[in-house]
């Protein structure tokens, strides 16, 4: 009887239209995995197919999926072969179209150790986290780092909320909002942590500032003010023409910060800046005097020039930003002119249990 051979395993290689390099795929591990242990930055959210930002056209190829994409994926979607790569296993090579990947902007994928200089309140629920890191990280305004103990299963996605000339190479910082029964959230408001060190891999994201000249409109909810601050500081420092408007909506005024942060970027555009904090749920009597309601309301409320010819920029809690979405286009602002980050937590819920919209 002859001996049986261990099969080896089968090294498929995934070409991705927008990419120069392929990467390789063992058939073992979602094509997600596969690509981000290579330093492939492929597009993503909760990882877990229900959000569908890491959506891809298979072109070539067969995959297993792990889980029944039309969860995240509309039928037009599906008939035209789209798939999650989050959830899929390559079966054979494999060559995808990936247009979110076409303009995003070109910096290097890394993954560094991160120690925590500064853990700061901002509000009750909202910390101000700051990373040295052991090497350089470039990103563009907007875009965001996964980031996490290093023994933790999953990394955590947030954005960054400074602009990258307001930095070091190799200091990072984000806004994080605690979450009920978060396991990282859990542990780092838990006491002060300064002085650990974590992973910190990135950057991600296509929420950047796109050229032109029309207005520009940020909405922002809770924690989503930090890539919009991001955004604006960046603007400010390039001295970018254009008018802004930034919407912040959260429930009350303890959940308030950075605003005057805010008010001082927006002194360079002088008239042509506006900032709108919104309350959702502040008592009656509390002594504030500025808008309360929904963002969508804070938005009706807005001259028409602002609003339909702008580019919009949108960051928080997945109802806010649908809101938010919806009502854009409903008024006419070009689908192609509407860039959001909704925040998801692993399960590819919300970060928030009730969104301000």
């Amino acid at each position: 009887m002859g001996l049986l051979r261990r099969r080896e395993p089968v090294e498929l290689m995934v070409k991705v239209e927008q990419l120069r390099d392929e990467f390789r795929a063992a058939g073992k591990d979602s094509i997600l995995n596969e690509a981000l242990r290579q330093g492939v930055p492929l597009p993503h959210g909760c990882t877990v197919g229900t959000c569908g930002t890491c959506k891809a056209k298979l072109v070539e190829g067969k995959v297993r999926e792990l889980t029944d994409s039309a969860v995240a994926l509309s039928a037009e979607e599906l008939r035209a072969g789209y798939i999650l790569p989050c959830q899929s296993v390559a079966r054979s090579p494999l060559r995808l179209d990936i247009p979110q990947l076409a303009d995003l902007p070109d910096h290097p994928f890394v993954m560094r150790k991160a120690e925590i200089v500064l853990q700061r309140g901002l509000t009750h629920d909202i910390v101000e986290l700051g990373l040295s890191l052991d090497g350089p990280m470039e990103y563009t305004a907007g875009q965001y780092a996964e980031i996490g103990l290093p023994d933790q299963a999953h990394l955590r996605a947030y954005s960054f909320s400074c602009g990258p000339s307001r930095r070091a190479q190799d200091y990072v910082s984000f806004f994080i909002r605690q979450m009920p029964g978060g396991e990282f959230t859990g542990w780092l408001f838990g006491d002060d942590r300064t002085g650990t060190v974590l992973e910190c891999h990135g950057p991600f994201g296509n929420l950047w500032l796109r050229p032109g000249d029309g207005p520009v409109l940020c909405i922002a909810g809770g924690s989503g003010l930090g890539p919009i601050k991001s955004i604006v500081e960046a603007a400010r420092d390039q001295e970018v023409d254009r008018e802004f408007t930034v919407v912040f909506g959260v429930r009350t005024q303890r959940d308030l910060y950075c605003v005057g942060a805010i008010e001082e970027i927006g002194r360079f555009w002088g008239s042509r800046f506006r900032f709108v904090p919104i309350l959702s749920e502040e008592p009656a009597g509390s002594g504030w005097n500025g808008a309360t309601g929904f963002v969508t309301e804070a938005i009706g409320r807005l001259p028409e020039s602002v609003v339909k010819g702008s580019d919009a920029y949108v960051c928080g809690p997945p109802p806010m930003v649908d809101a938010v979405e919806a009502q854009l286009l409903s008024i006419g602002v070009d689908a192609g002119s509407f860039h959001a980050d909704r925040f998801l937590d692993t399960s590819g819920k919300s970060q928030q249990q009730k969104a301000p919209v």
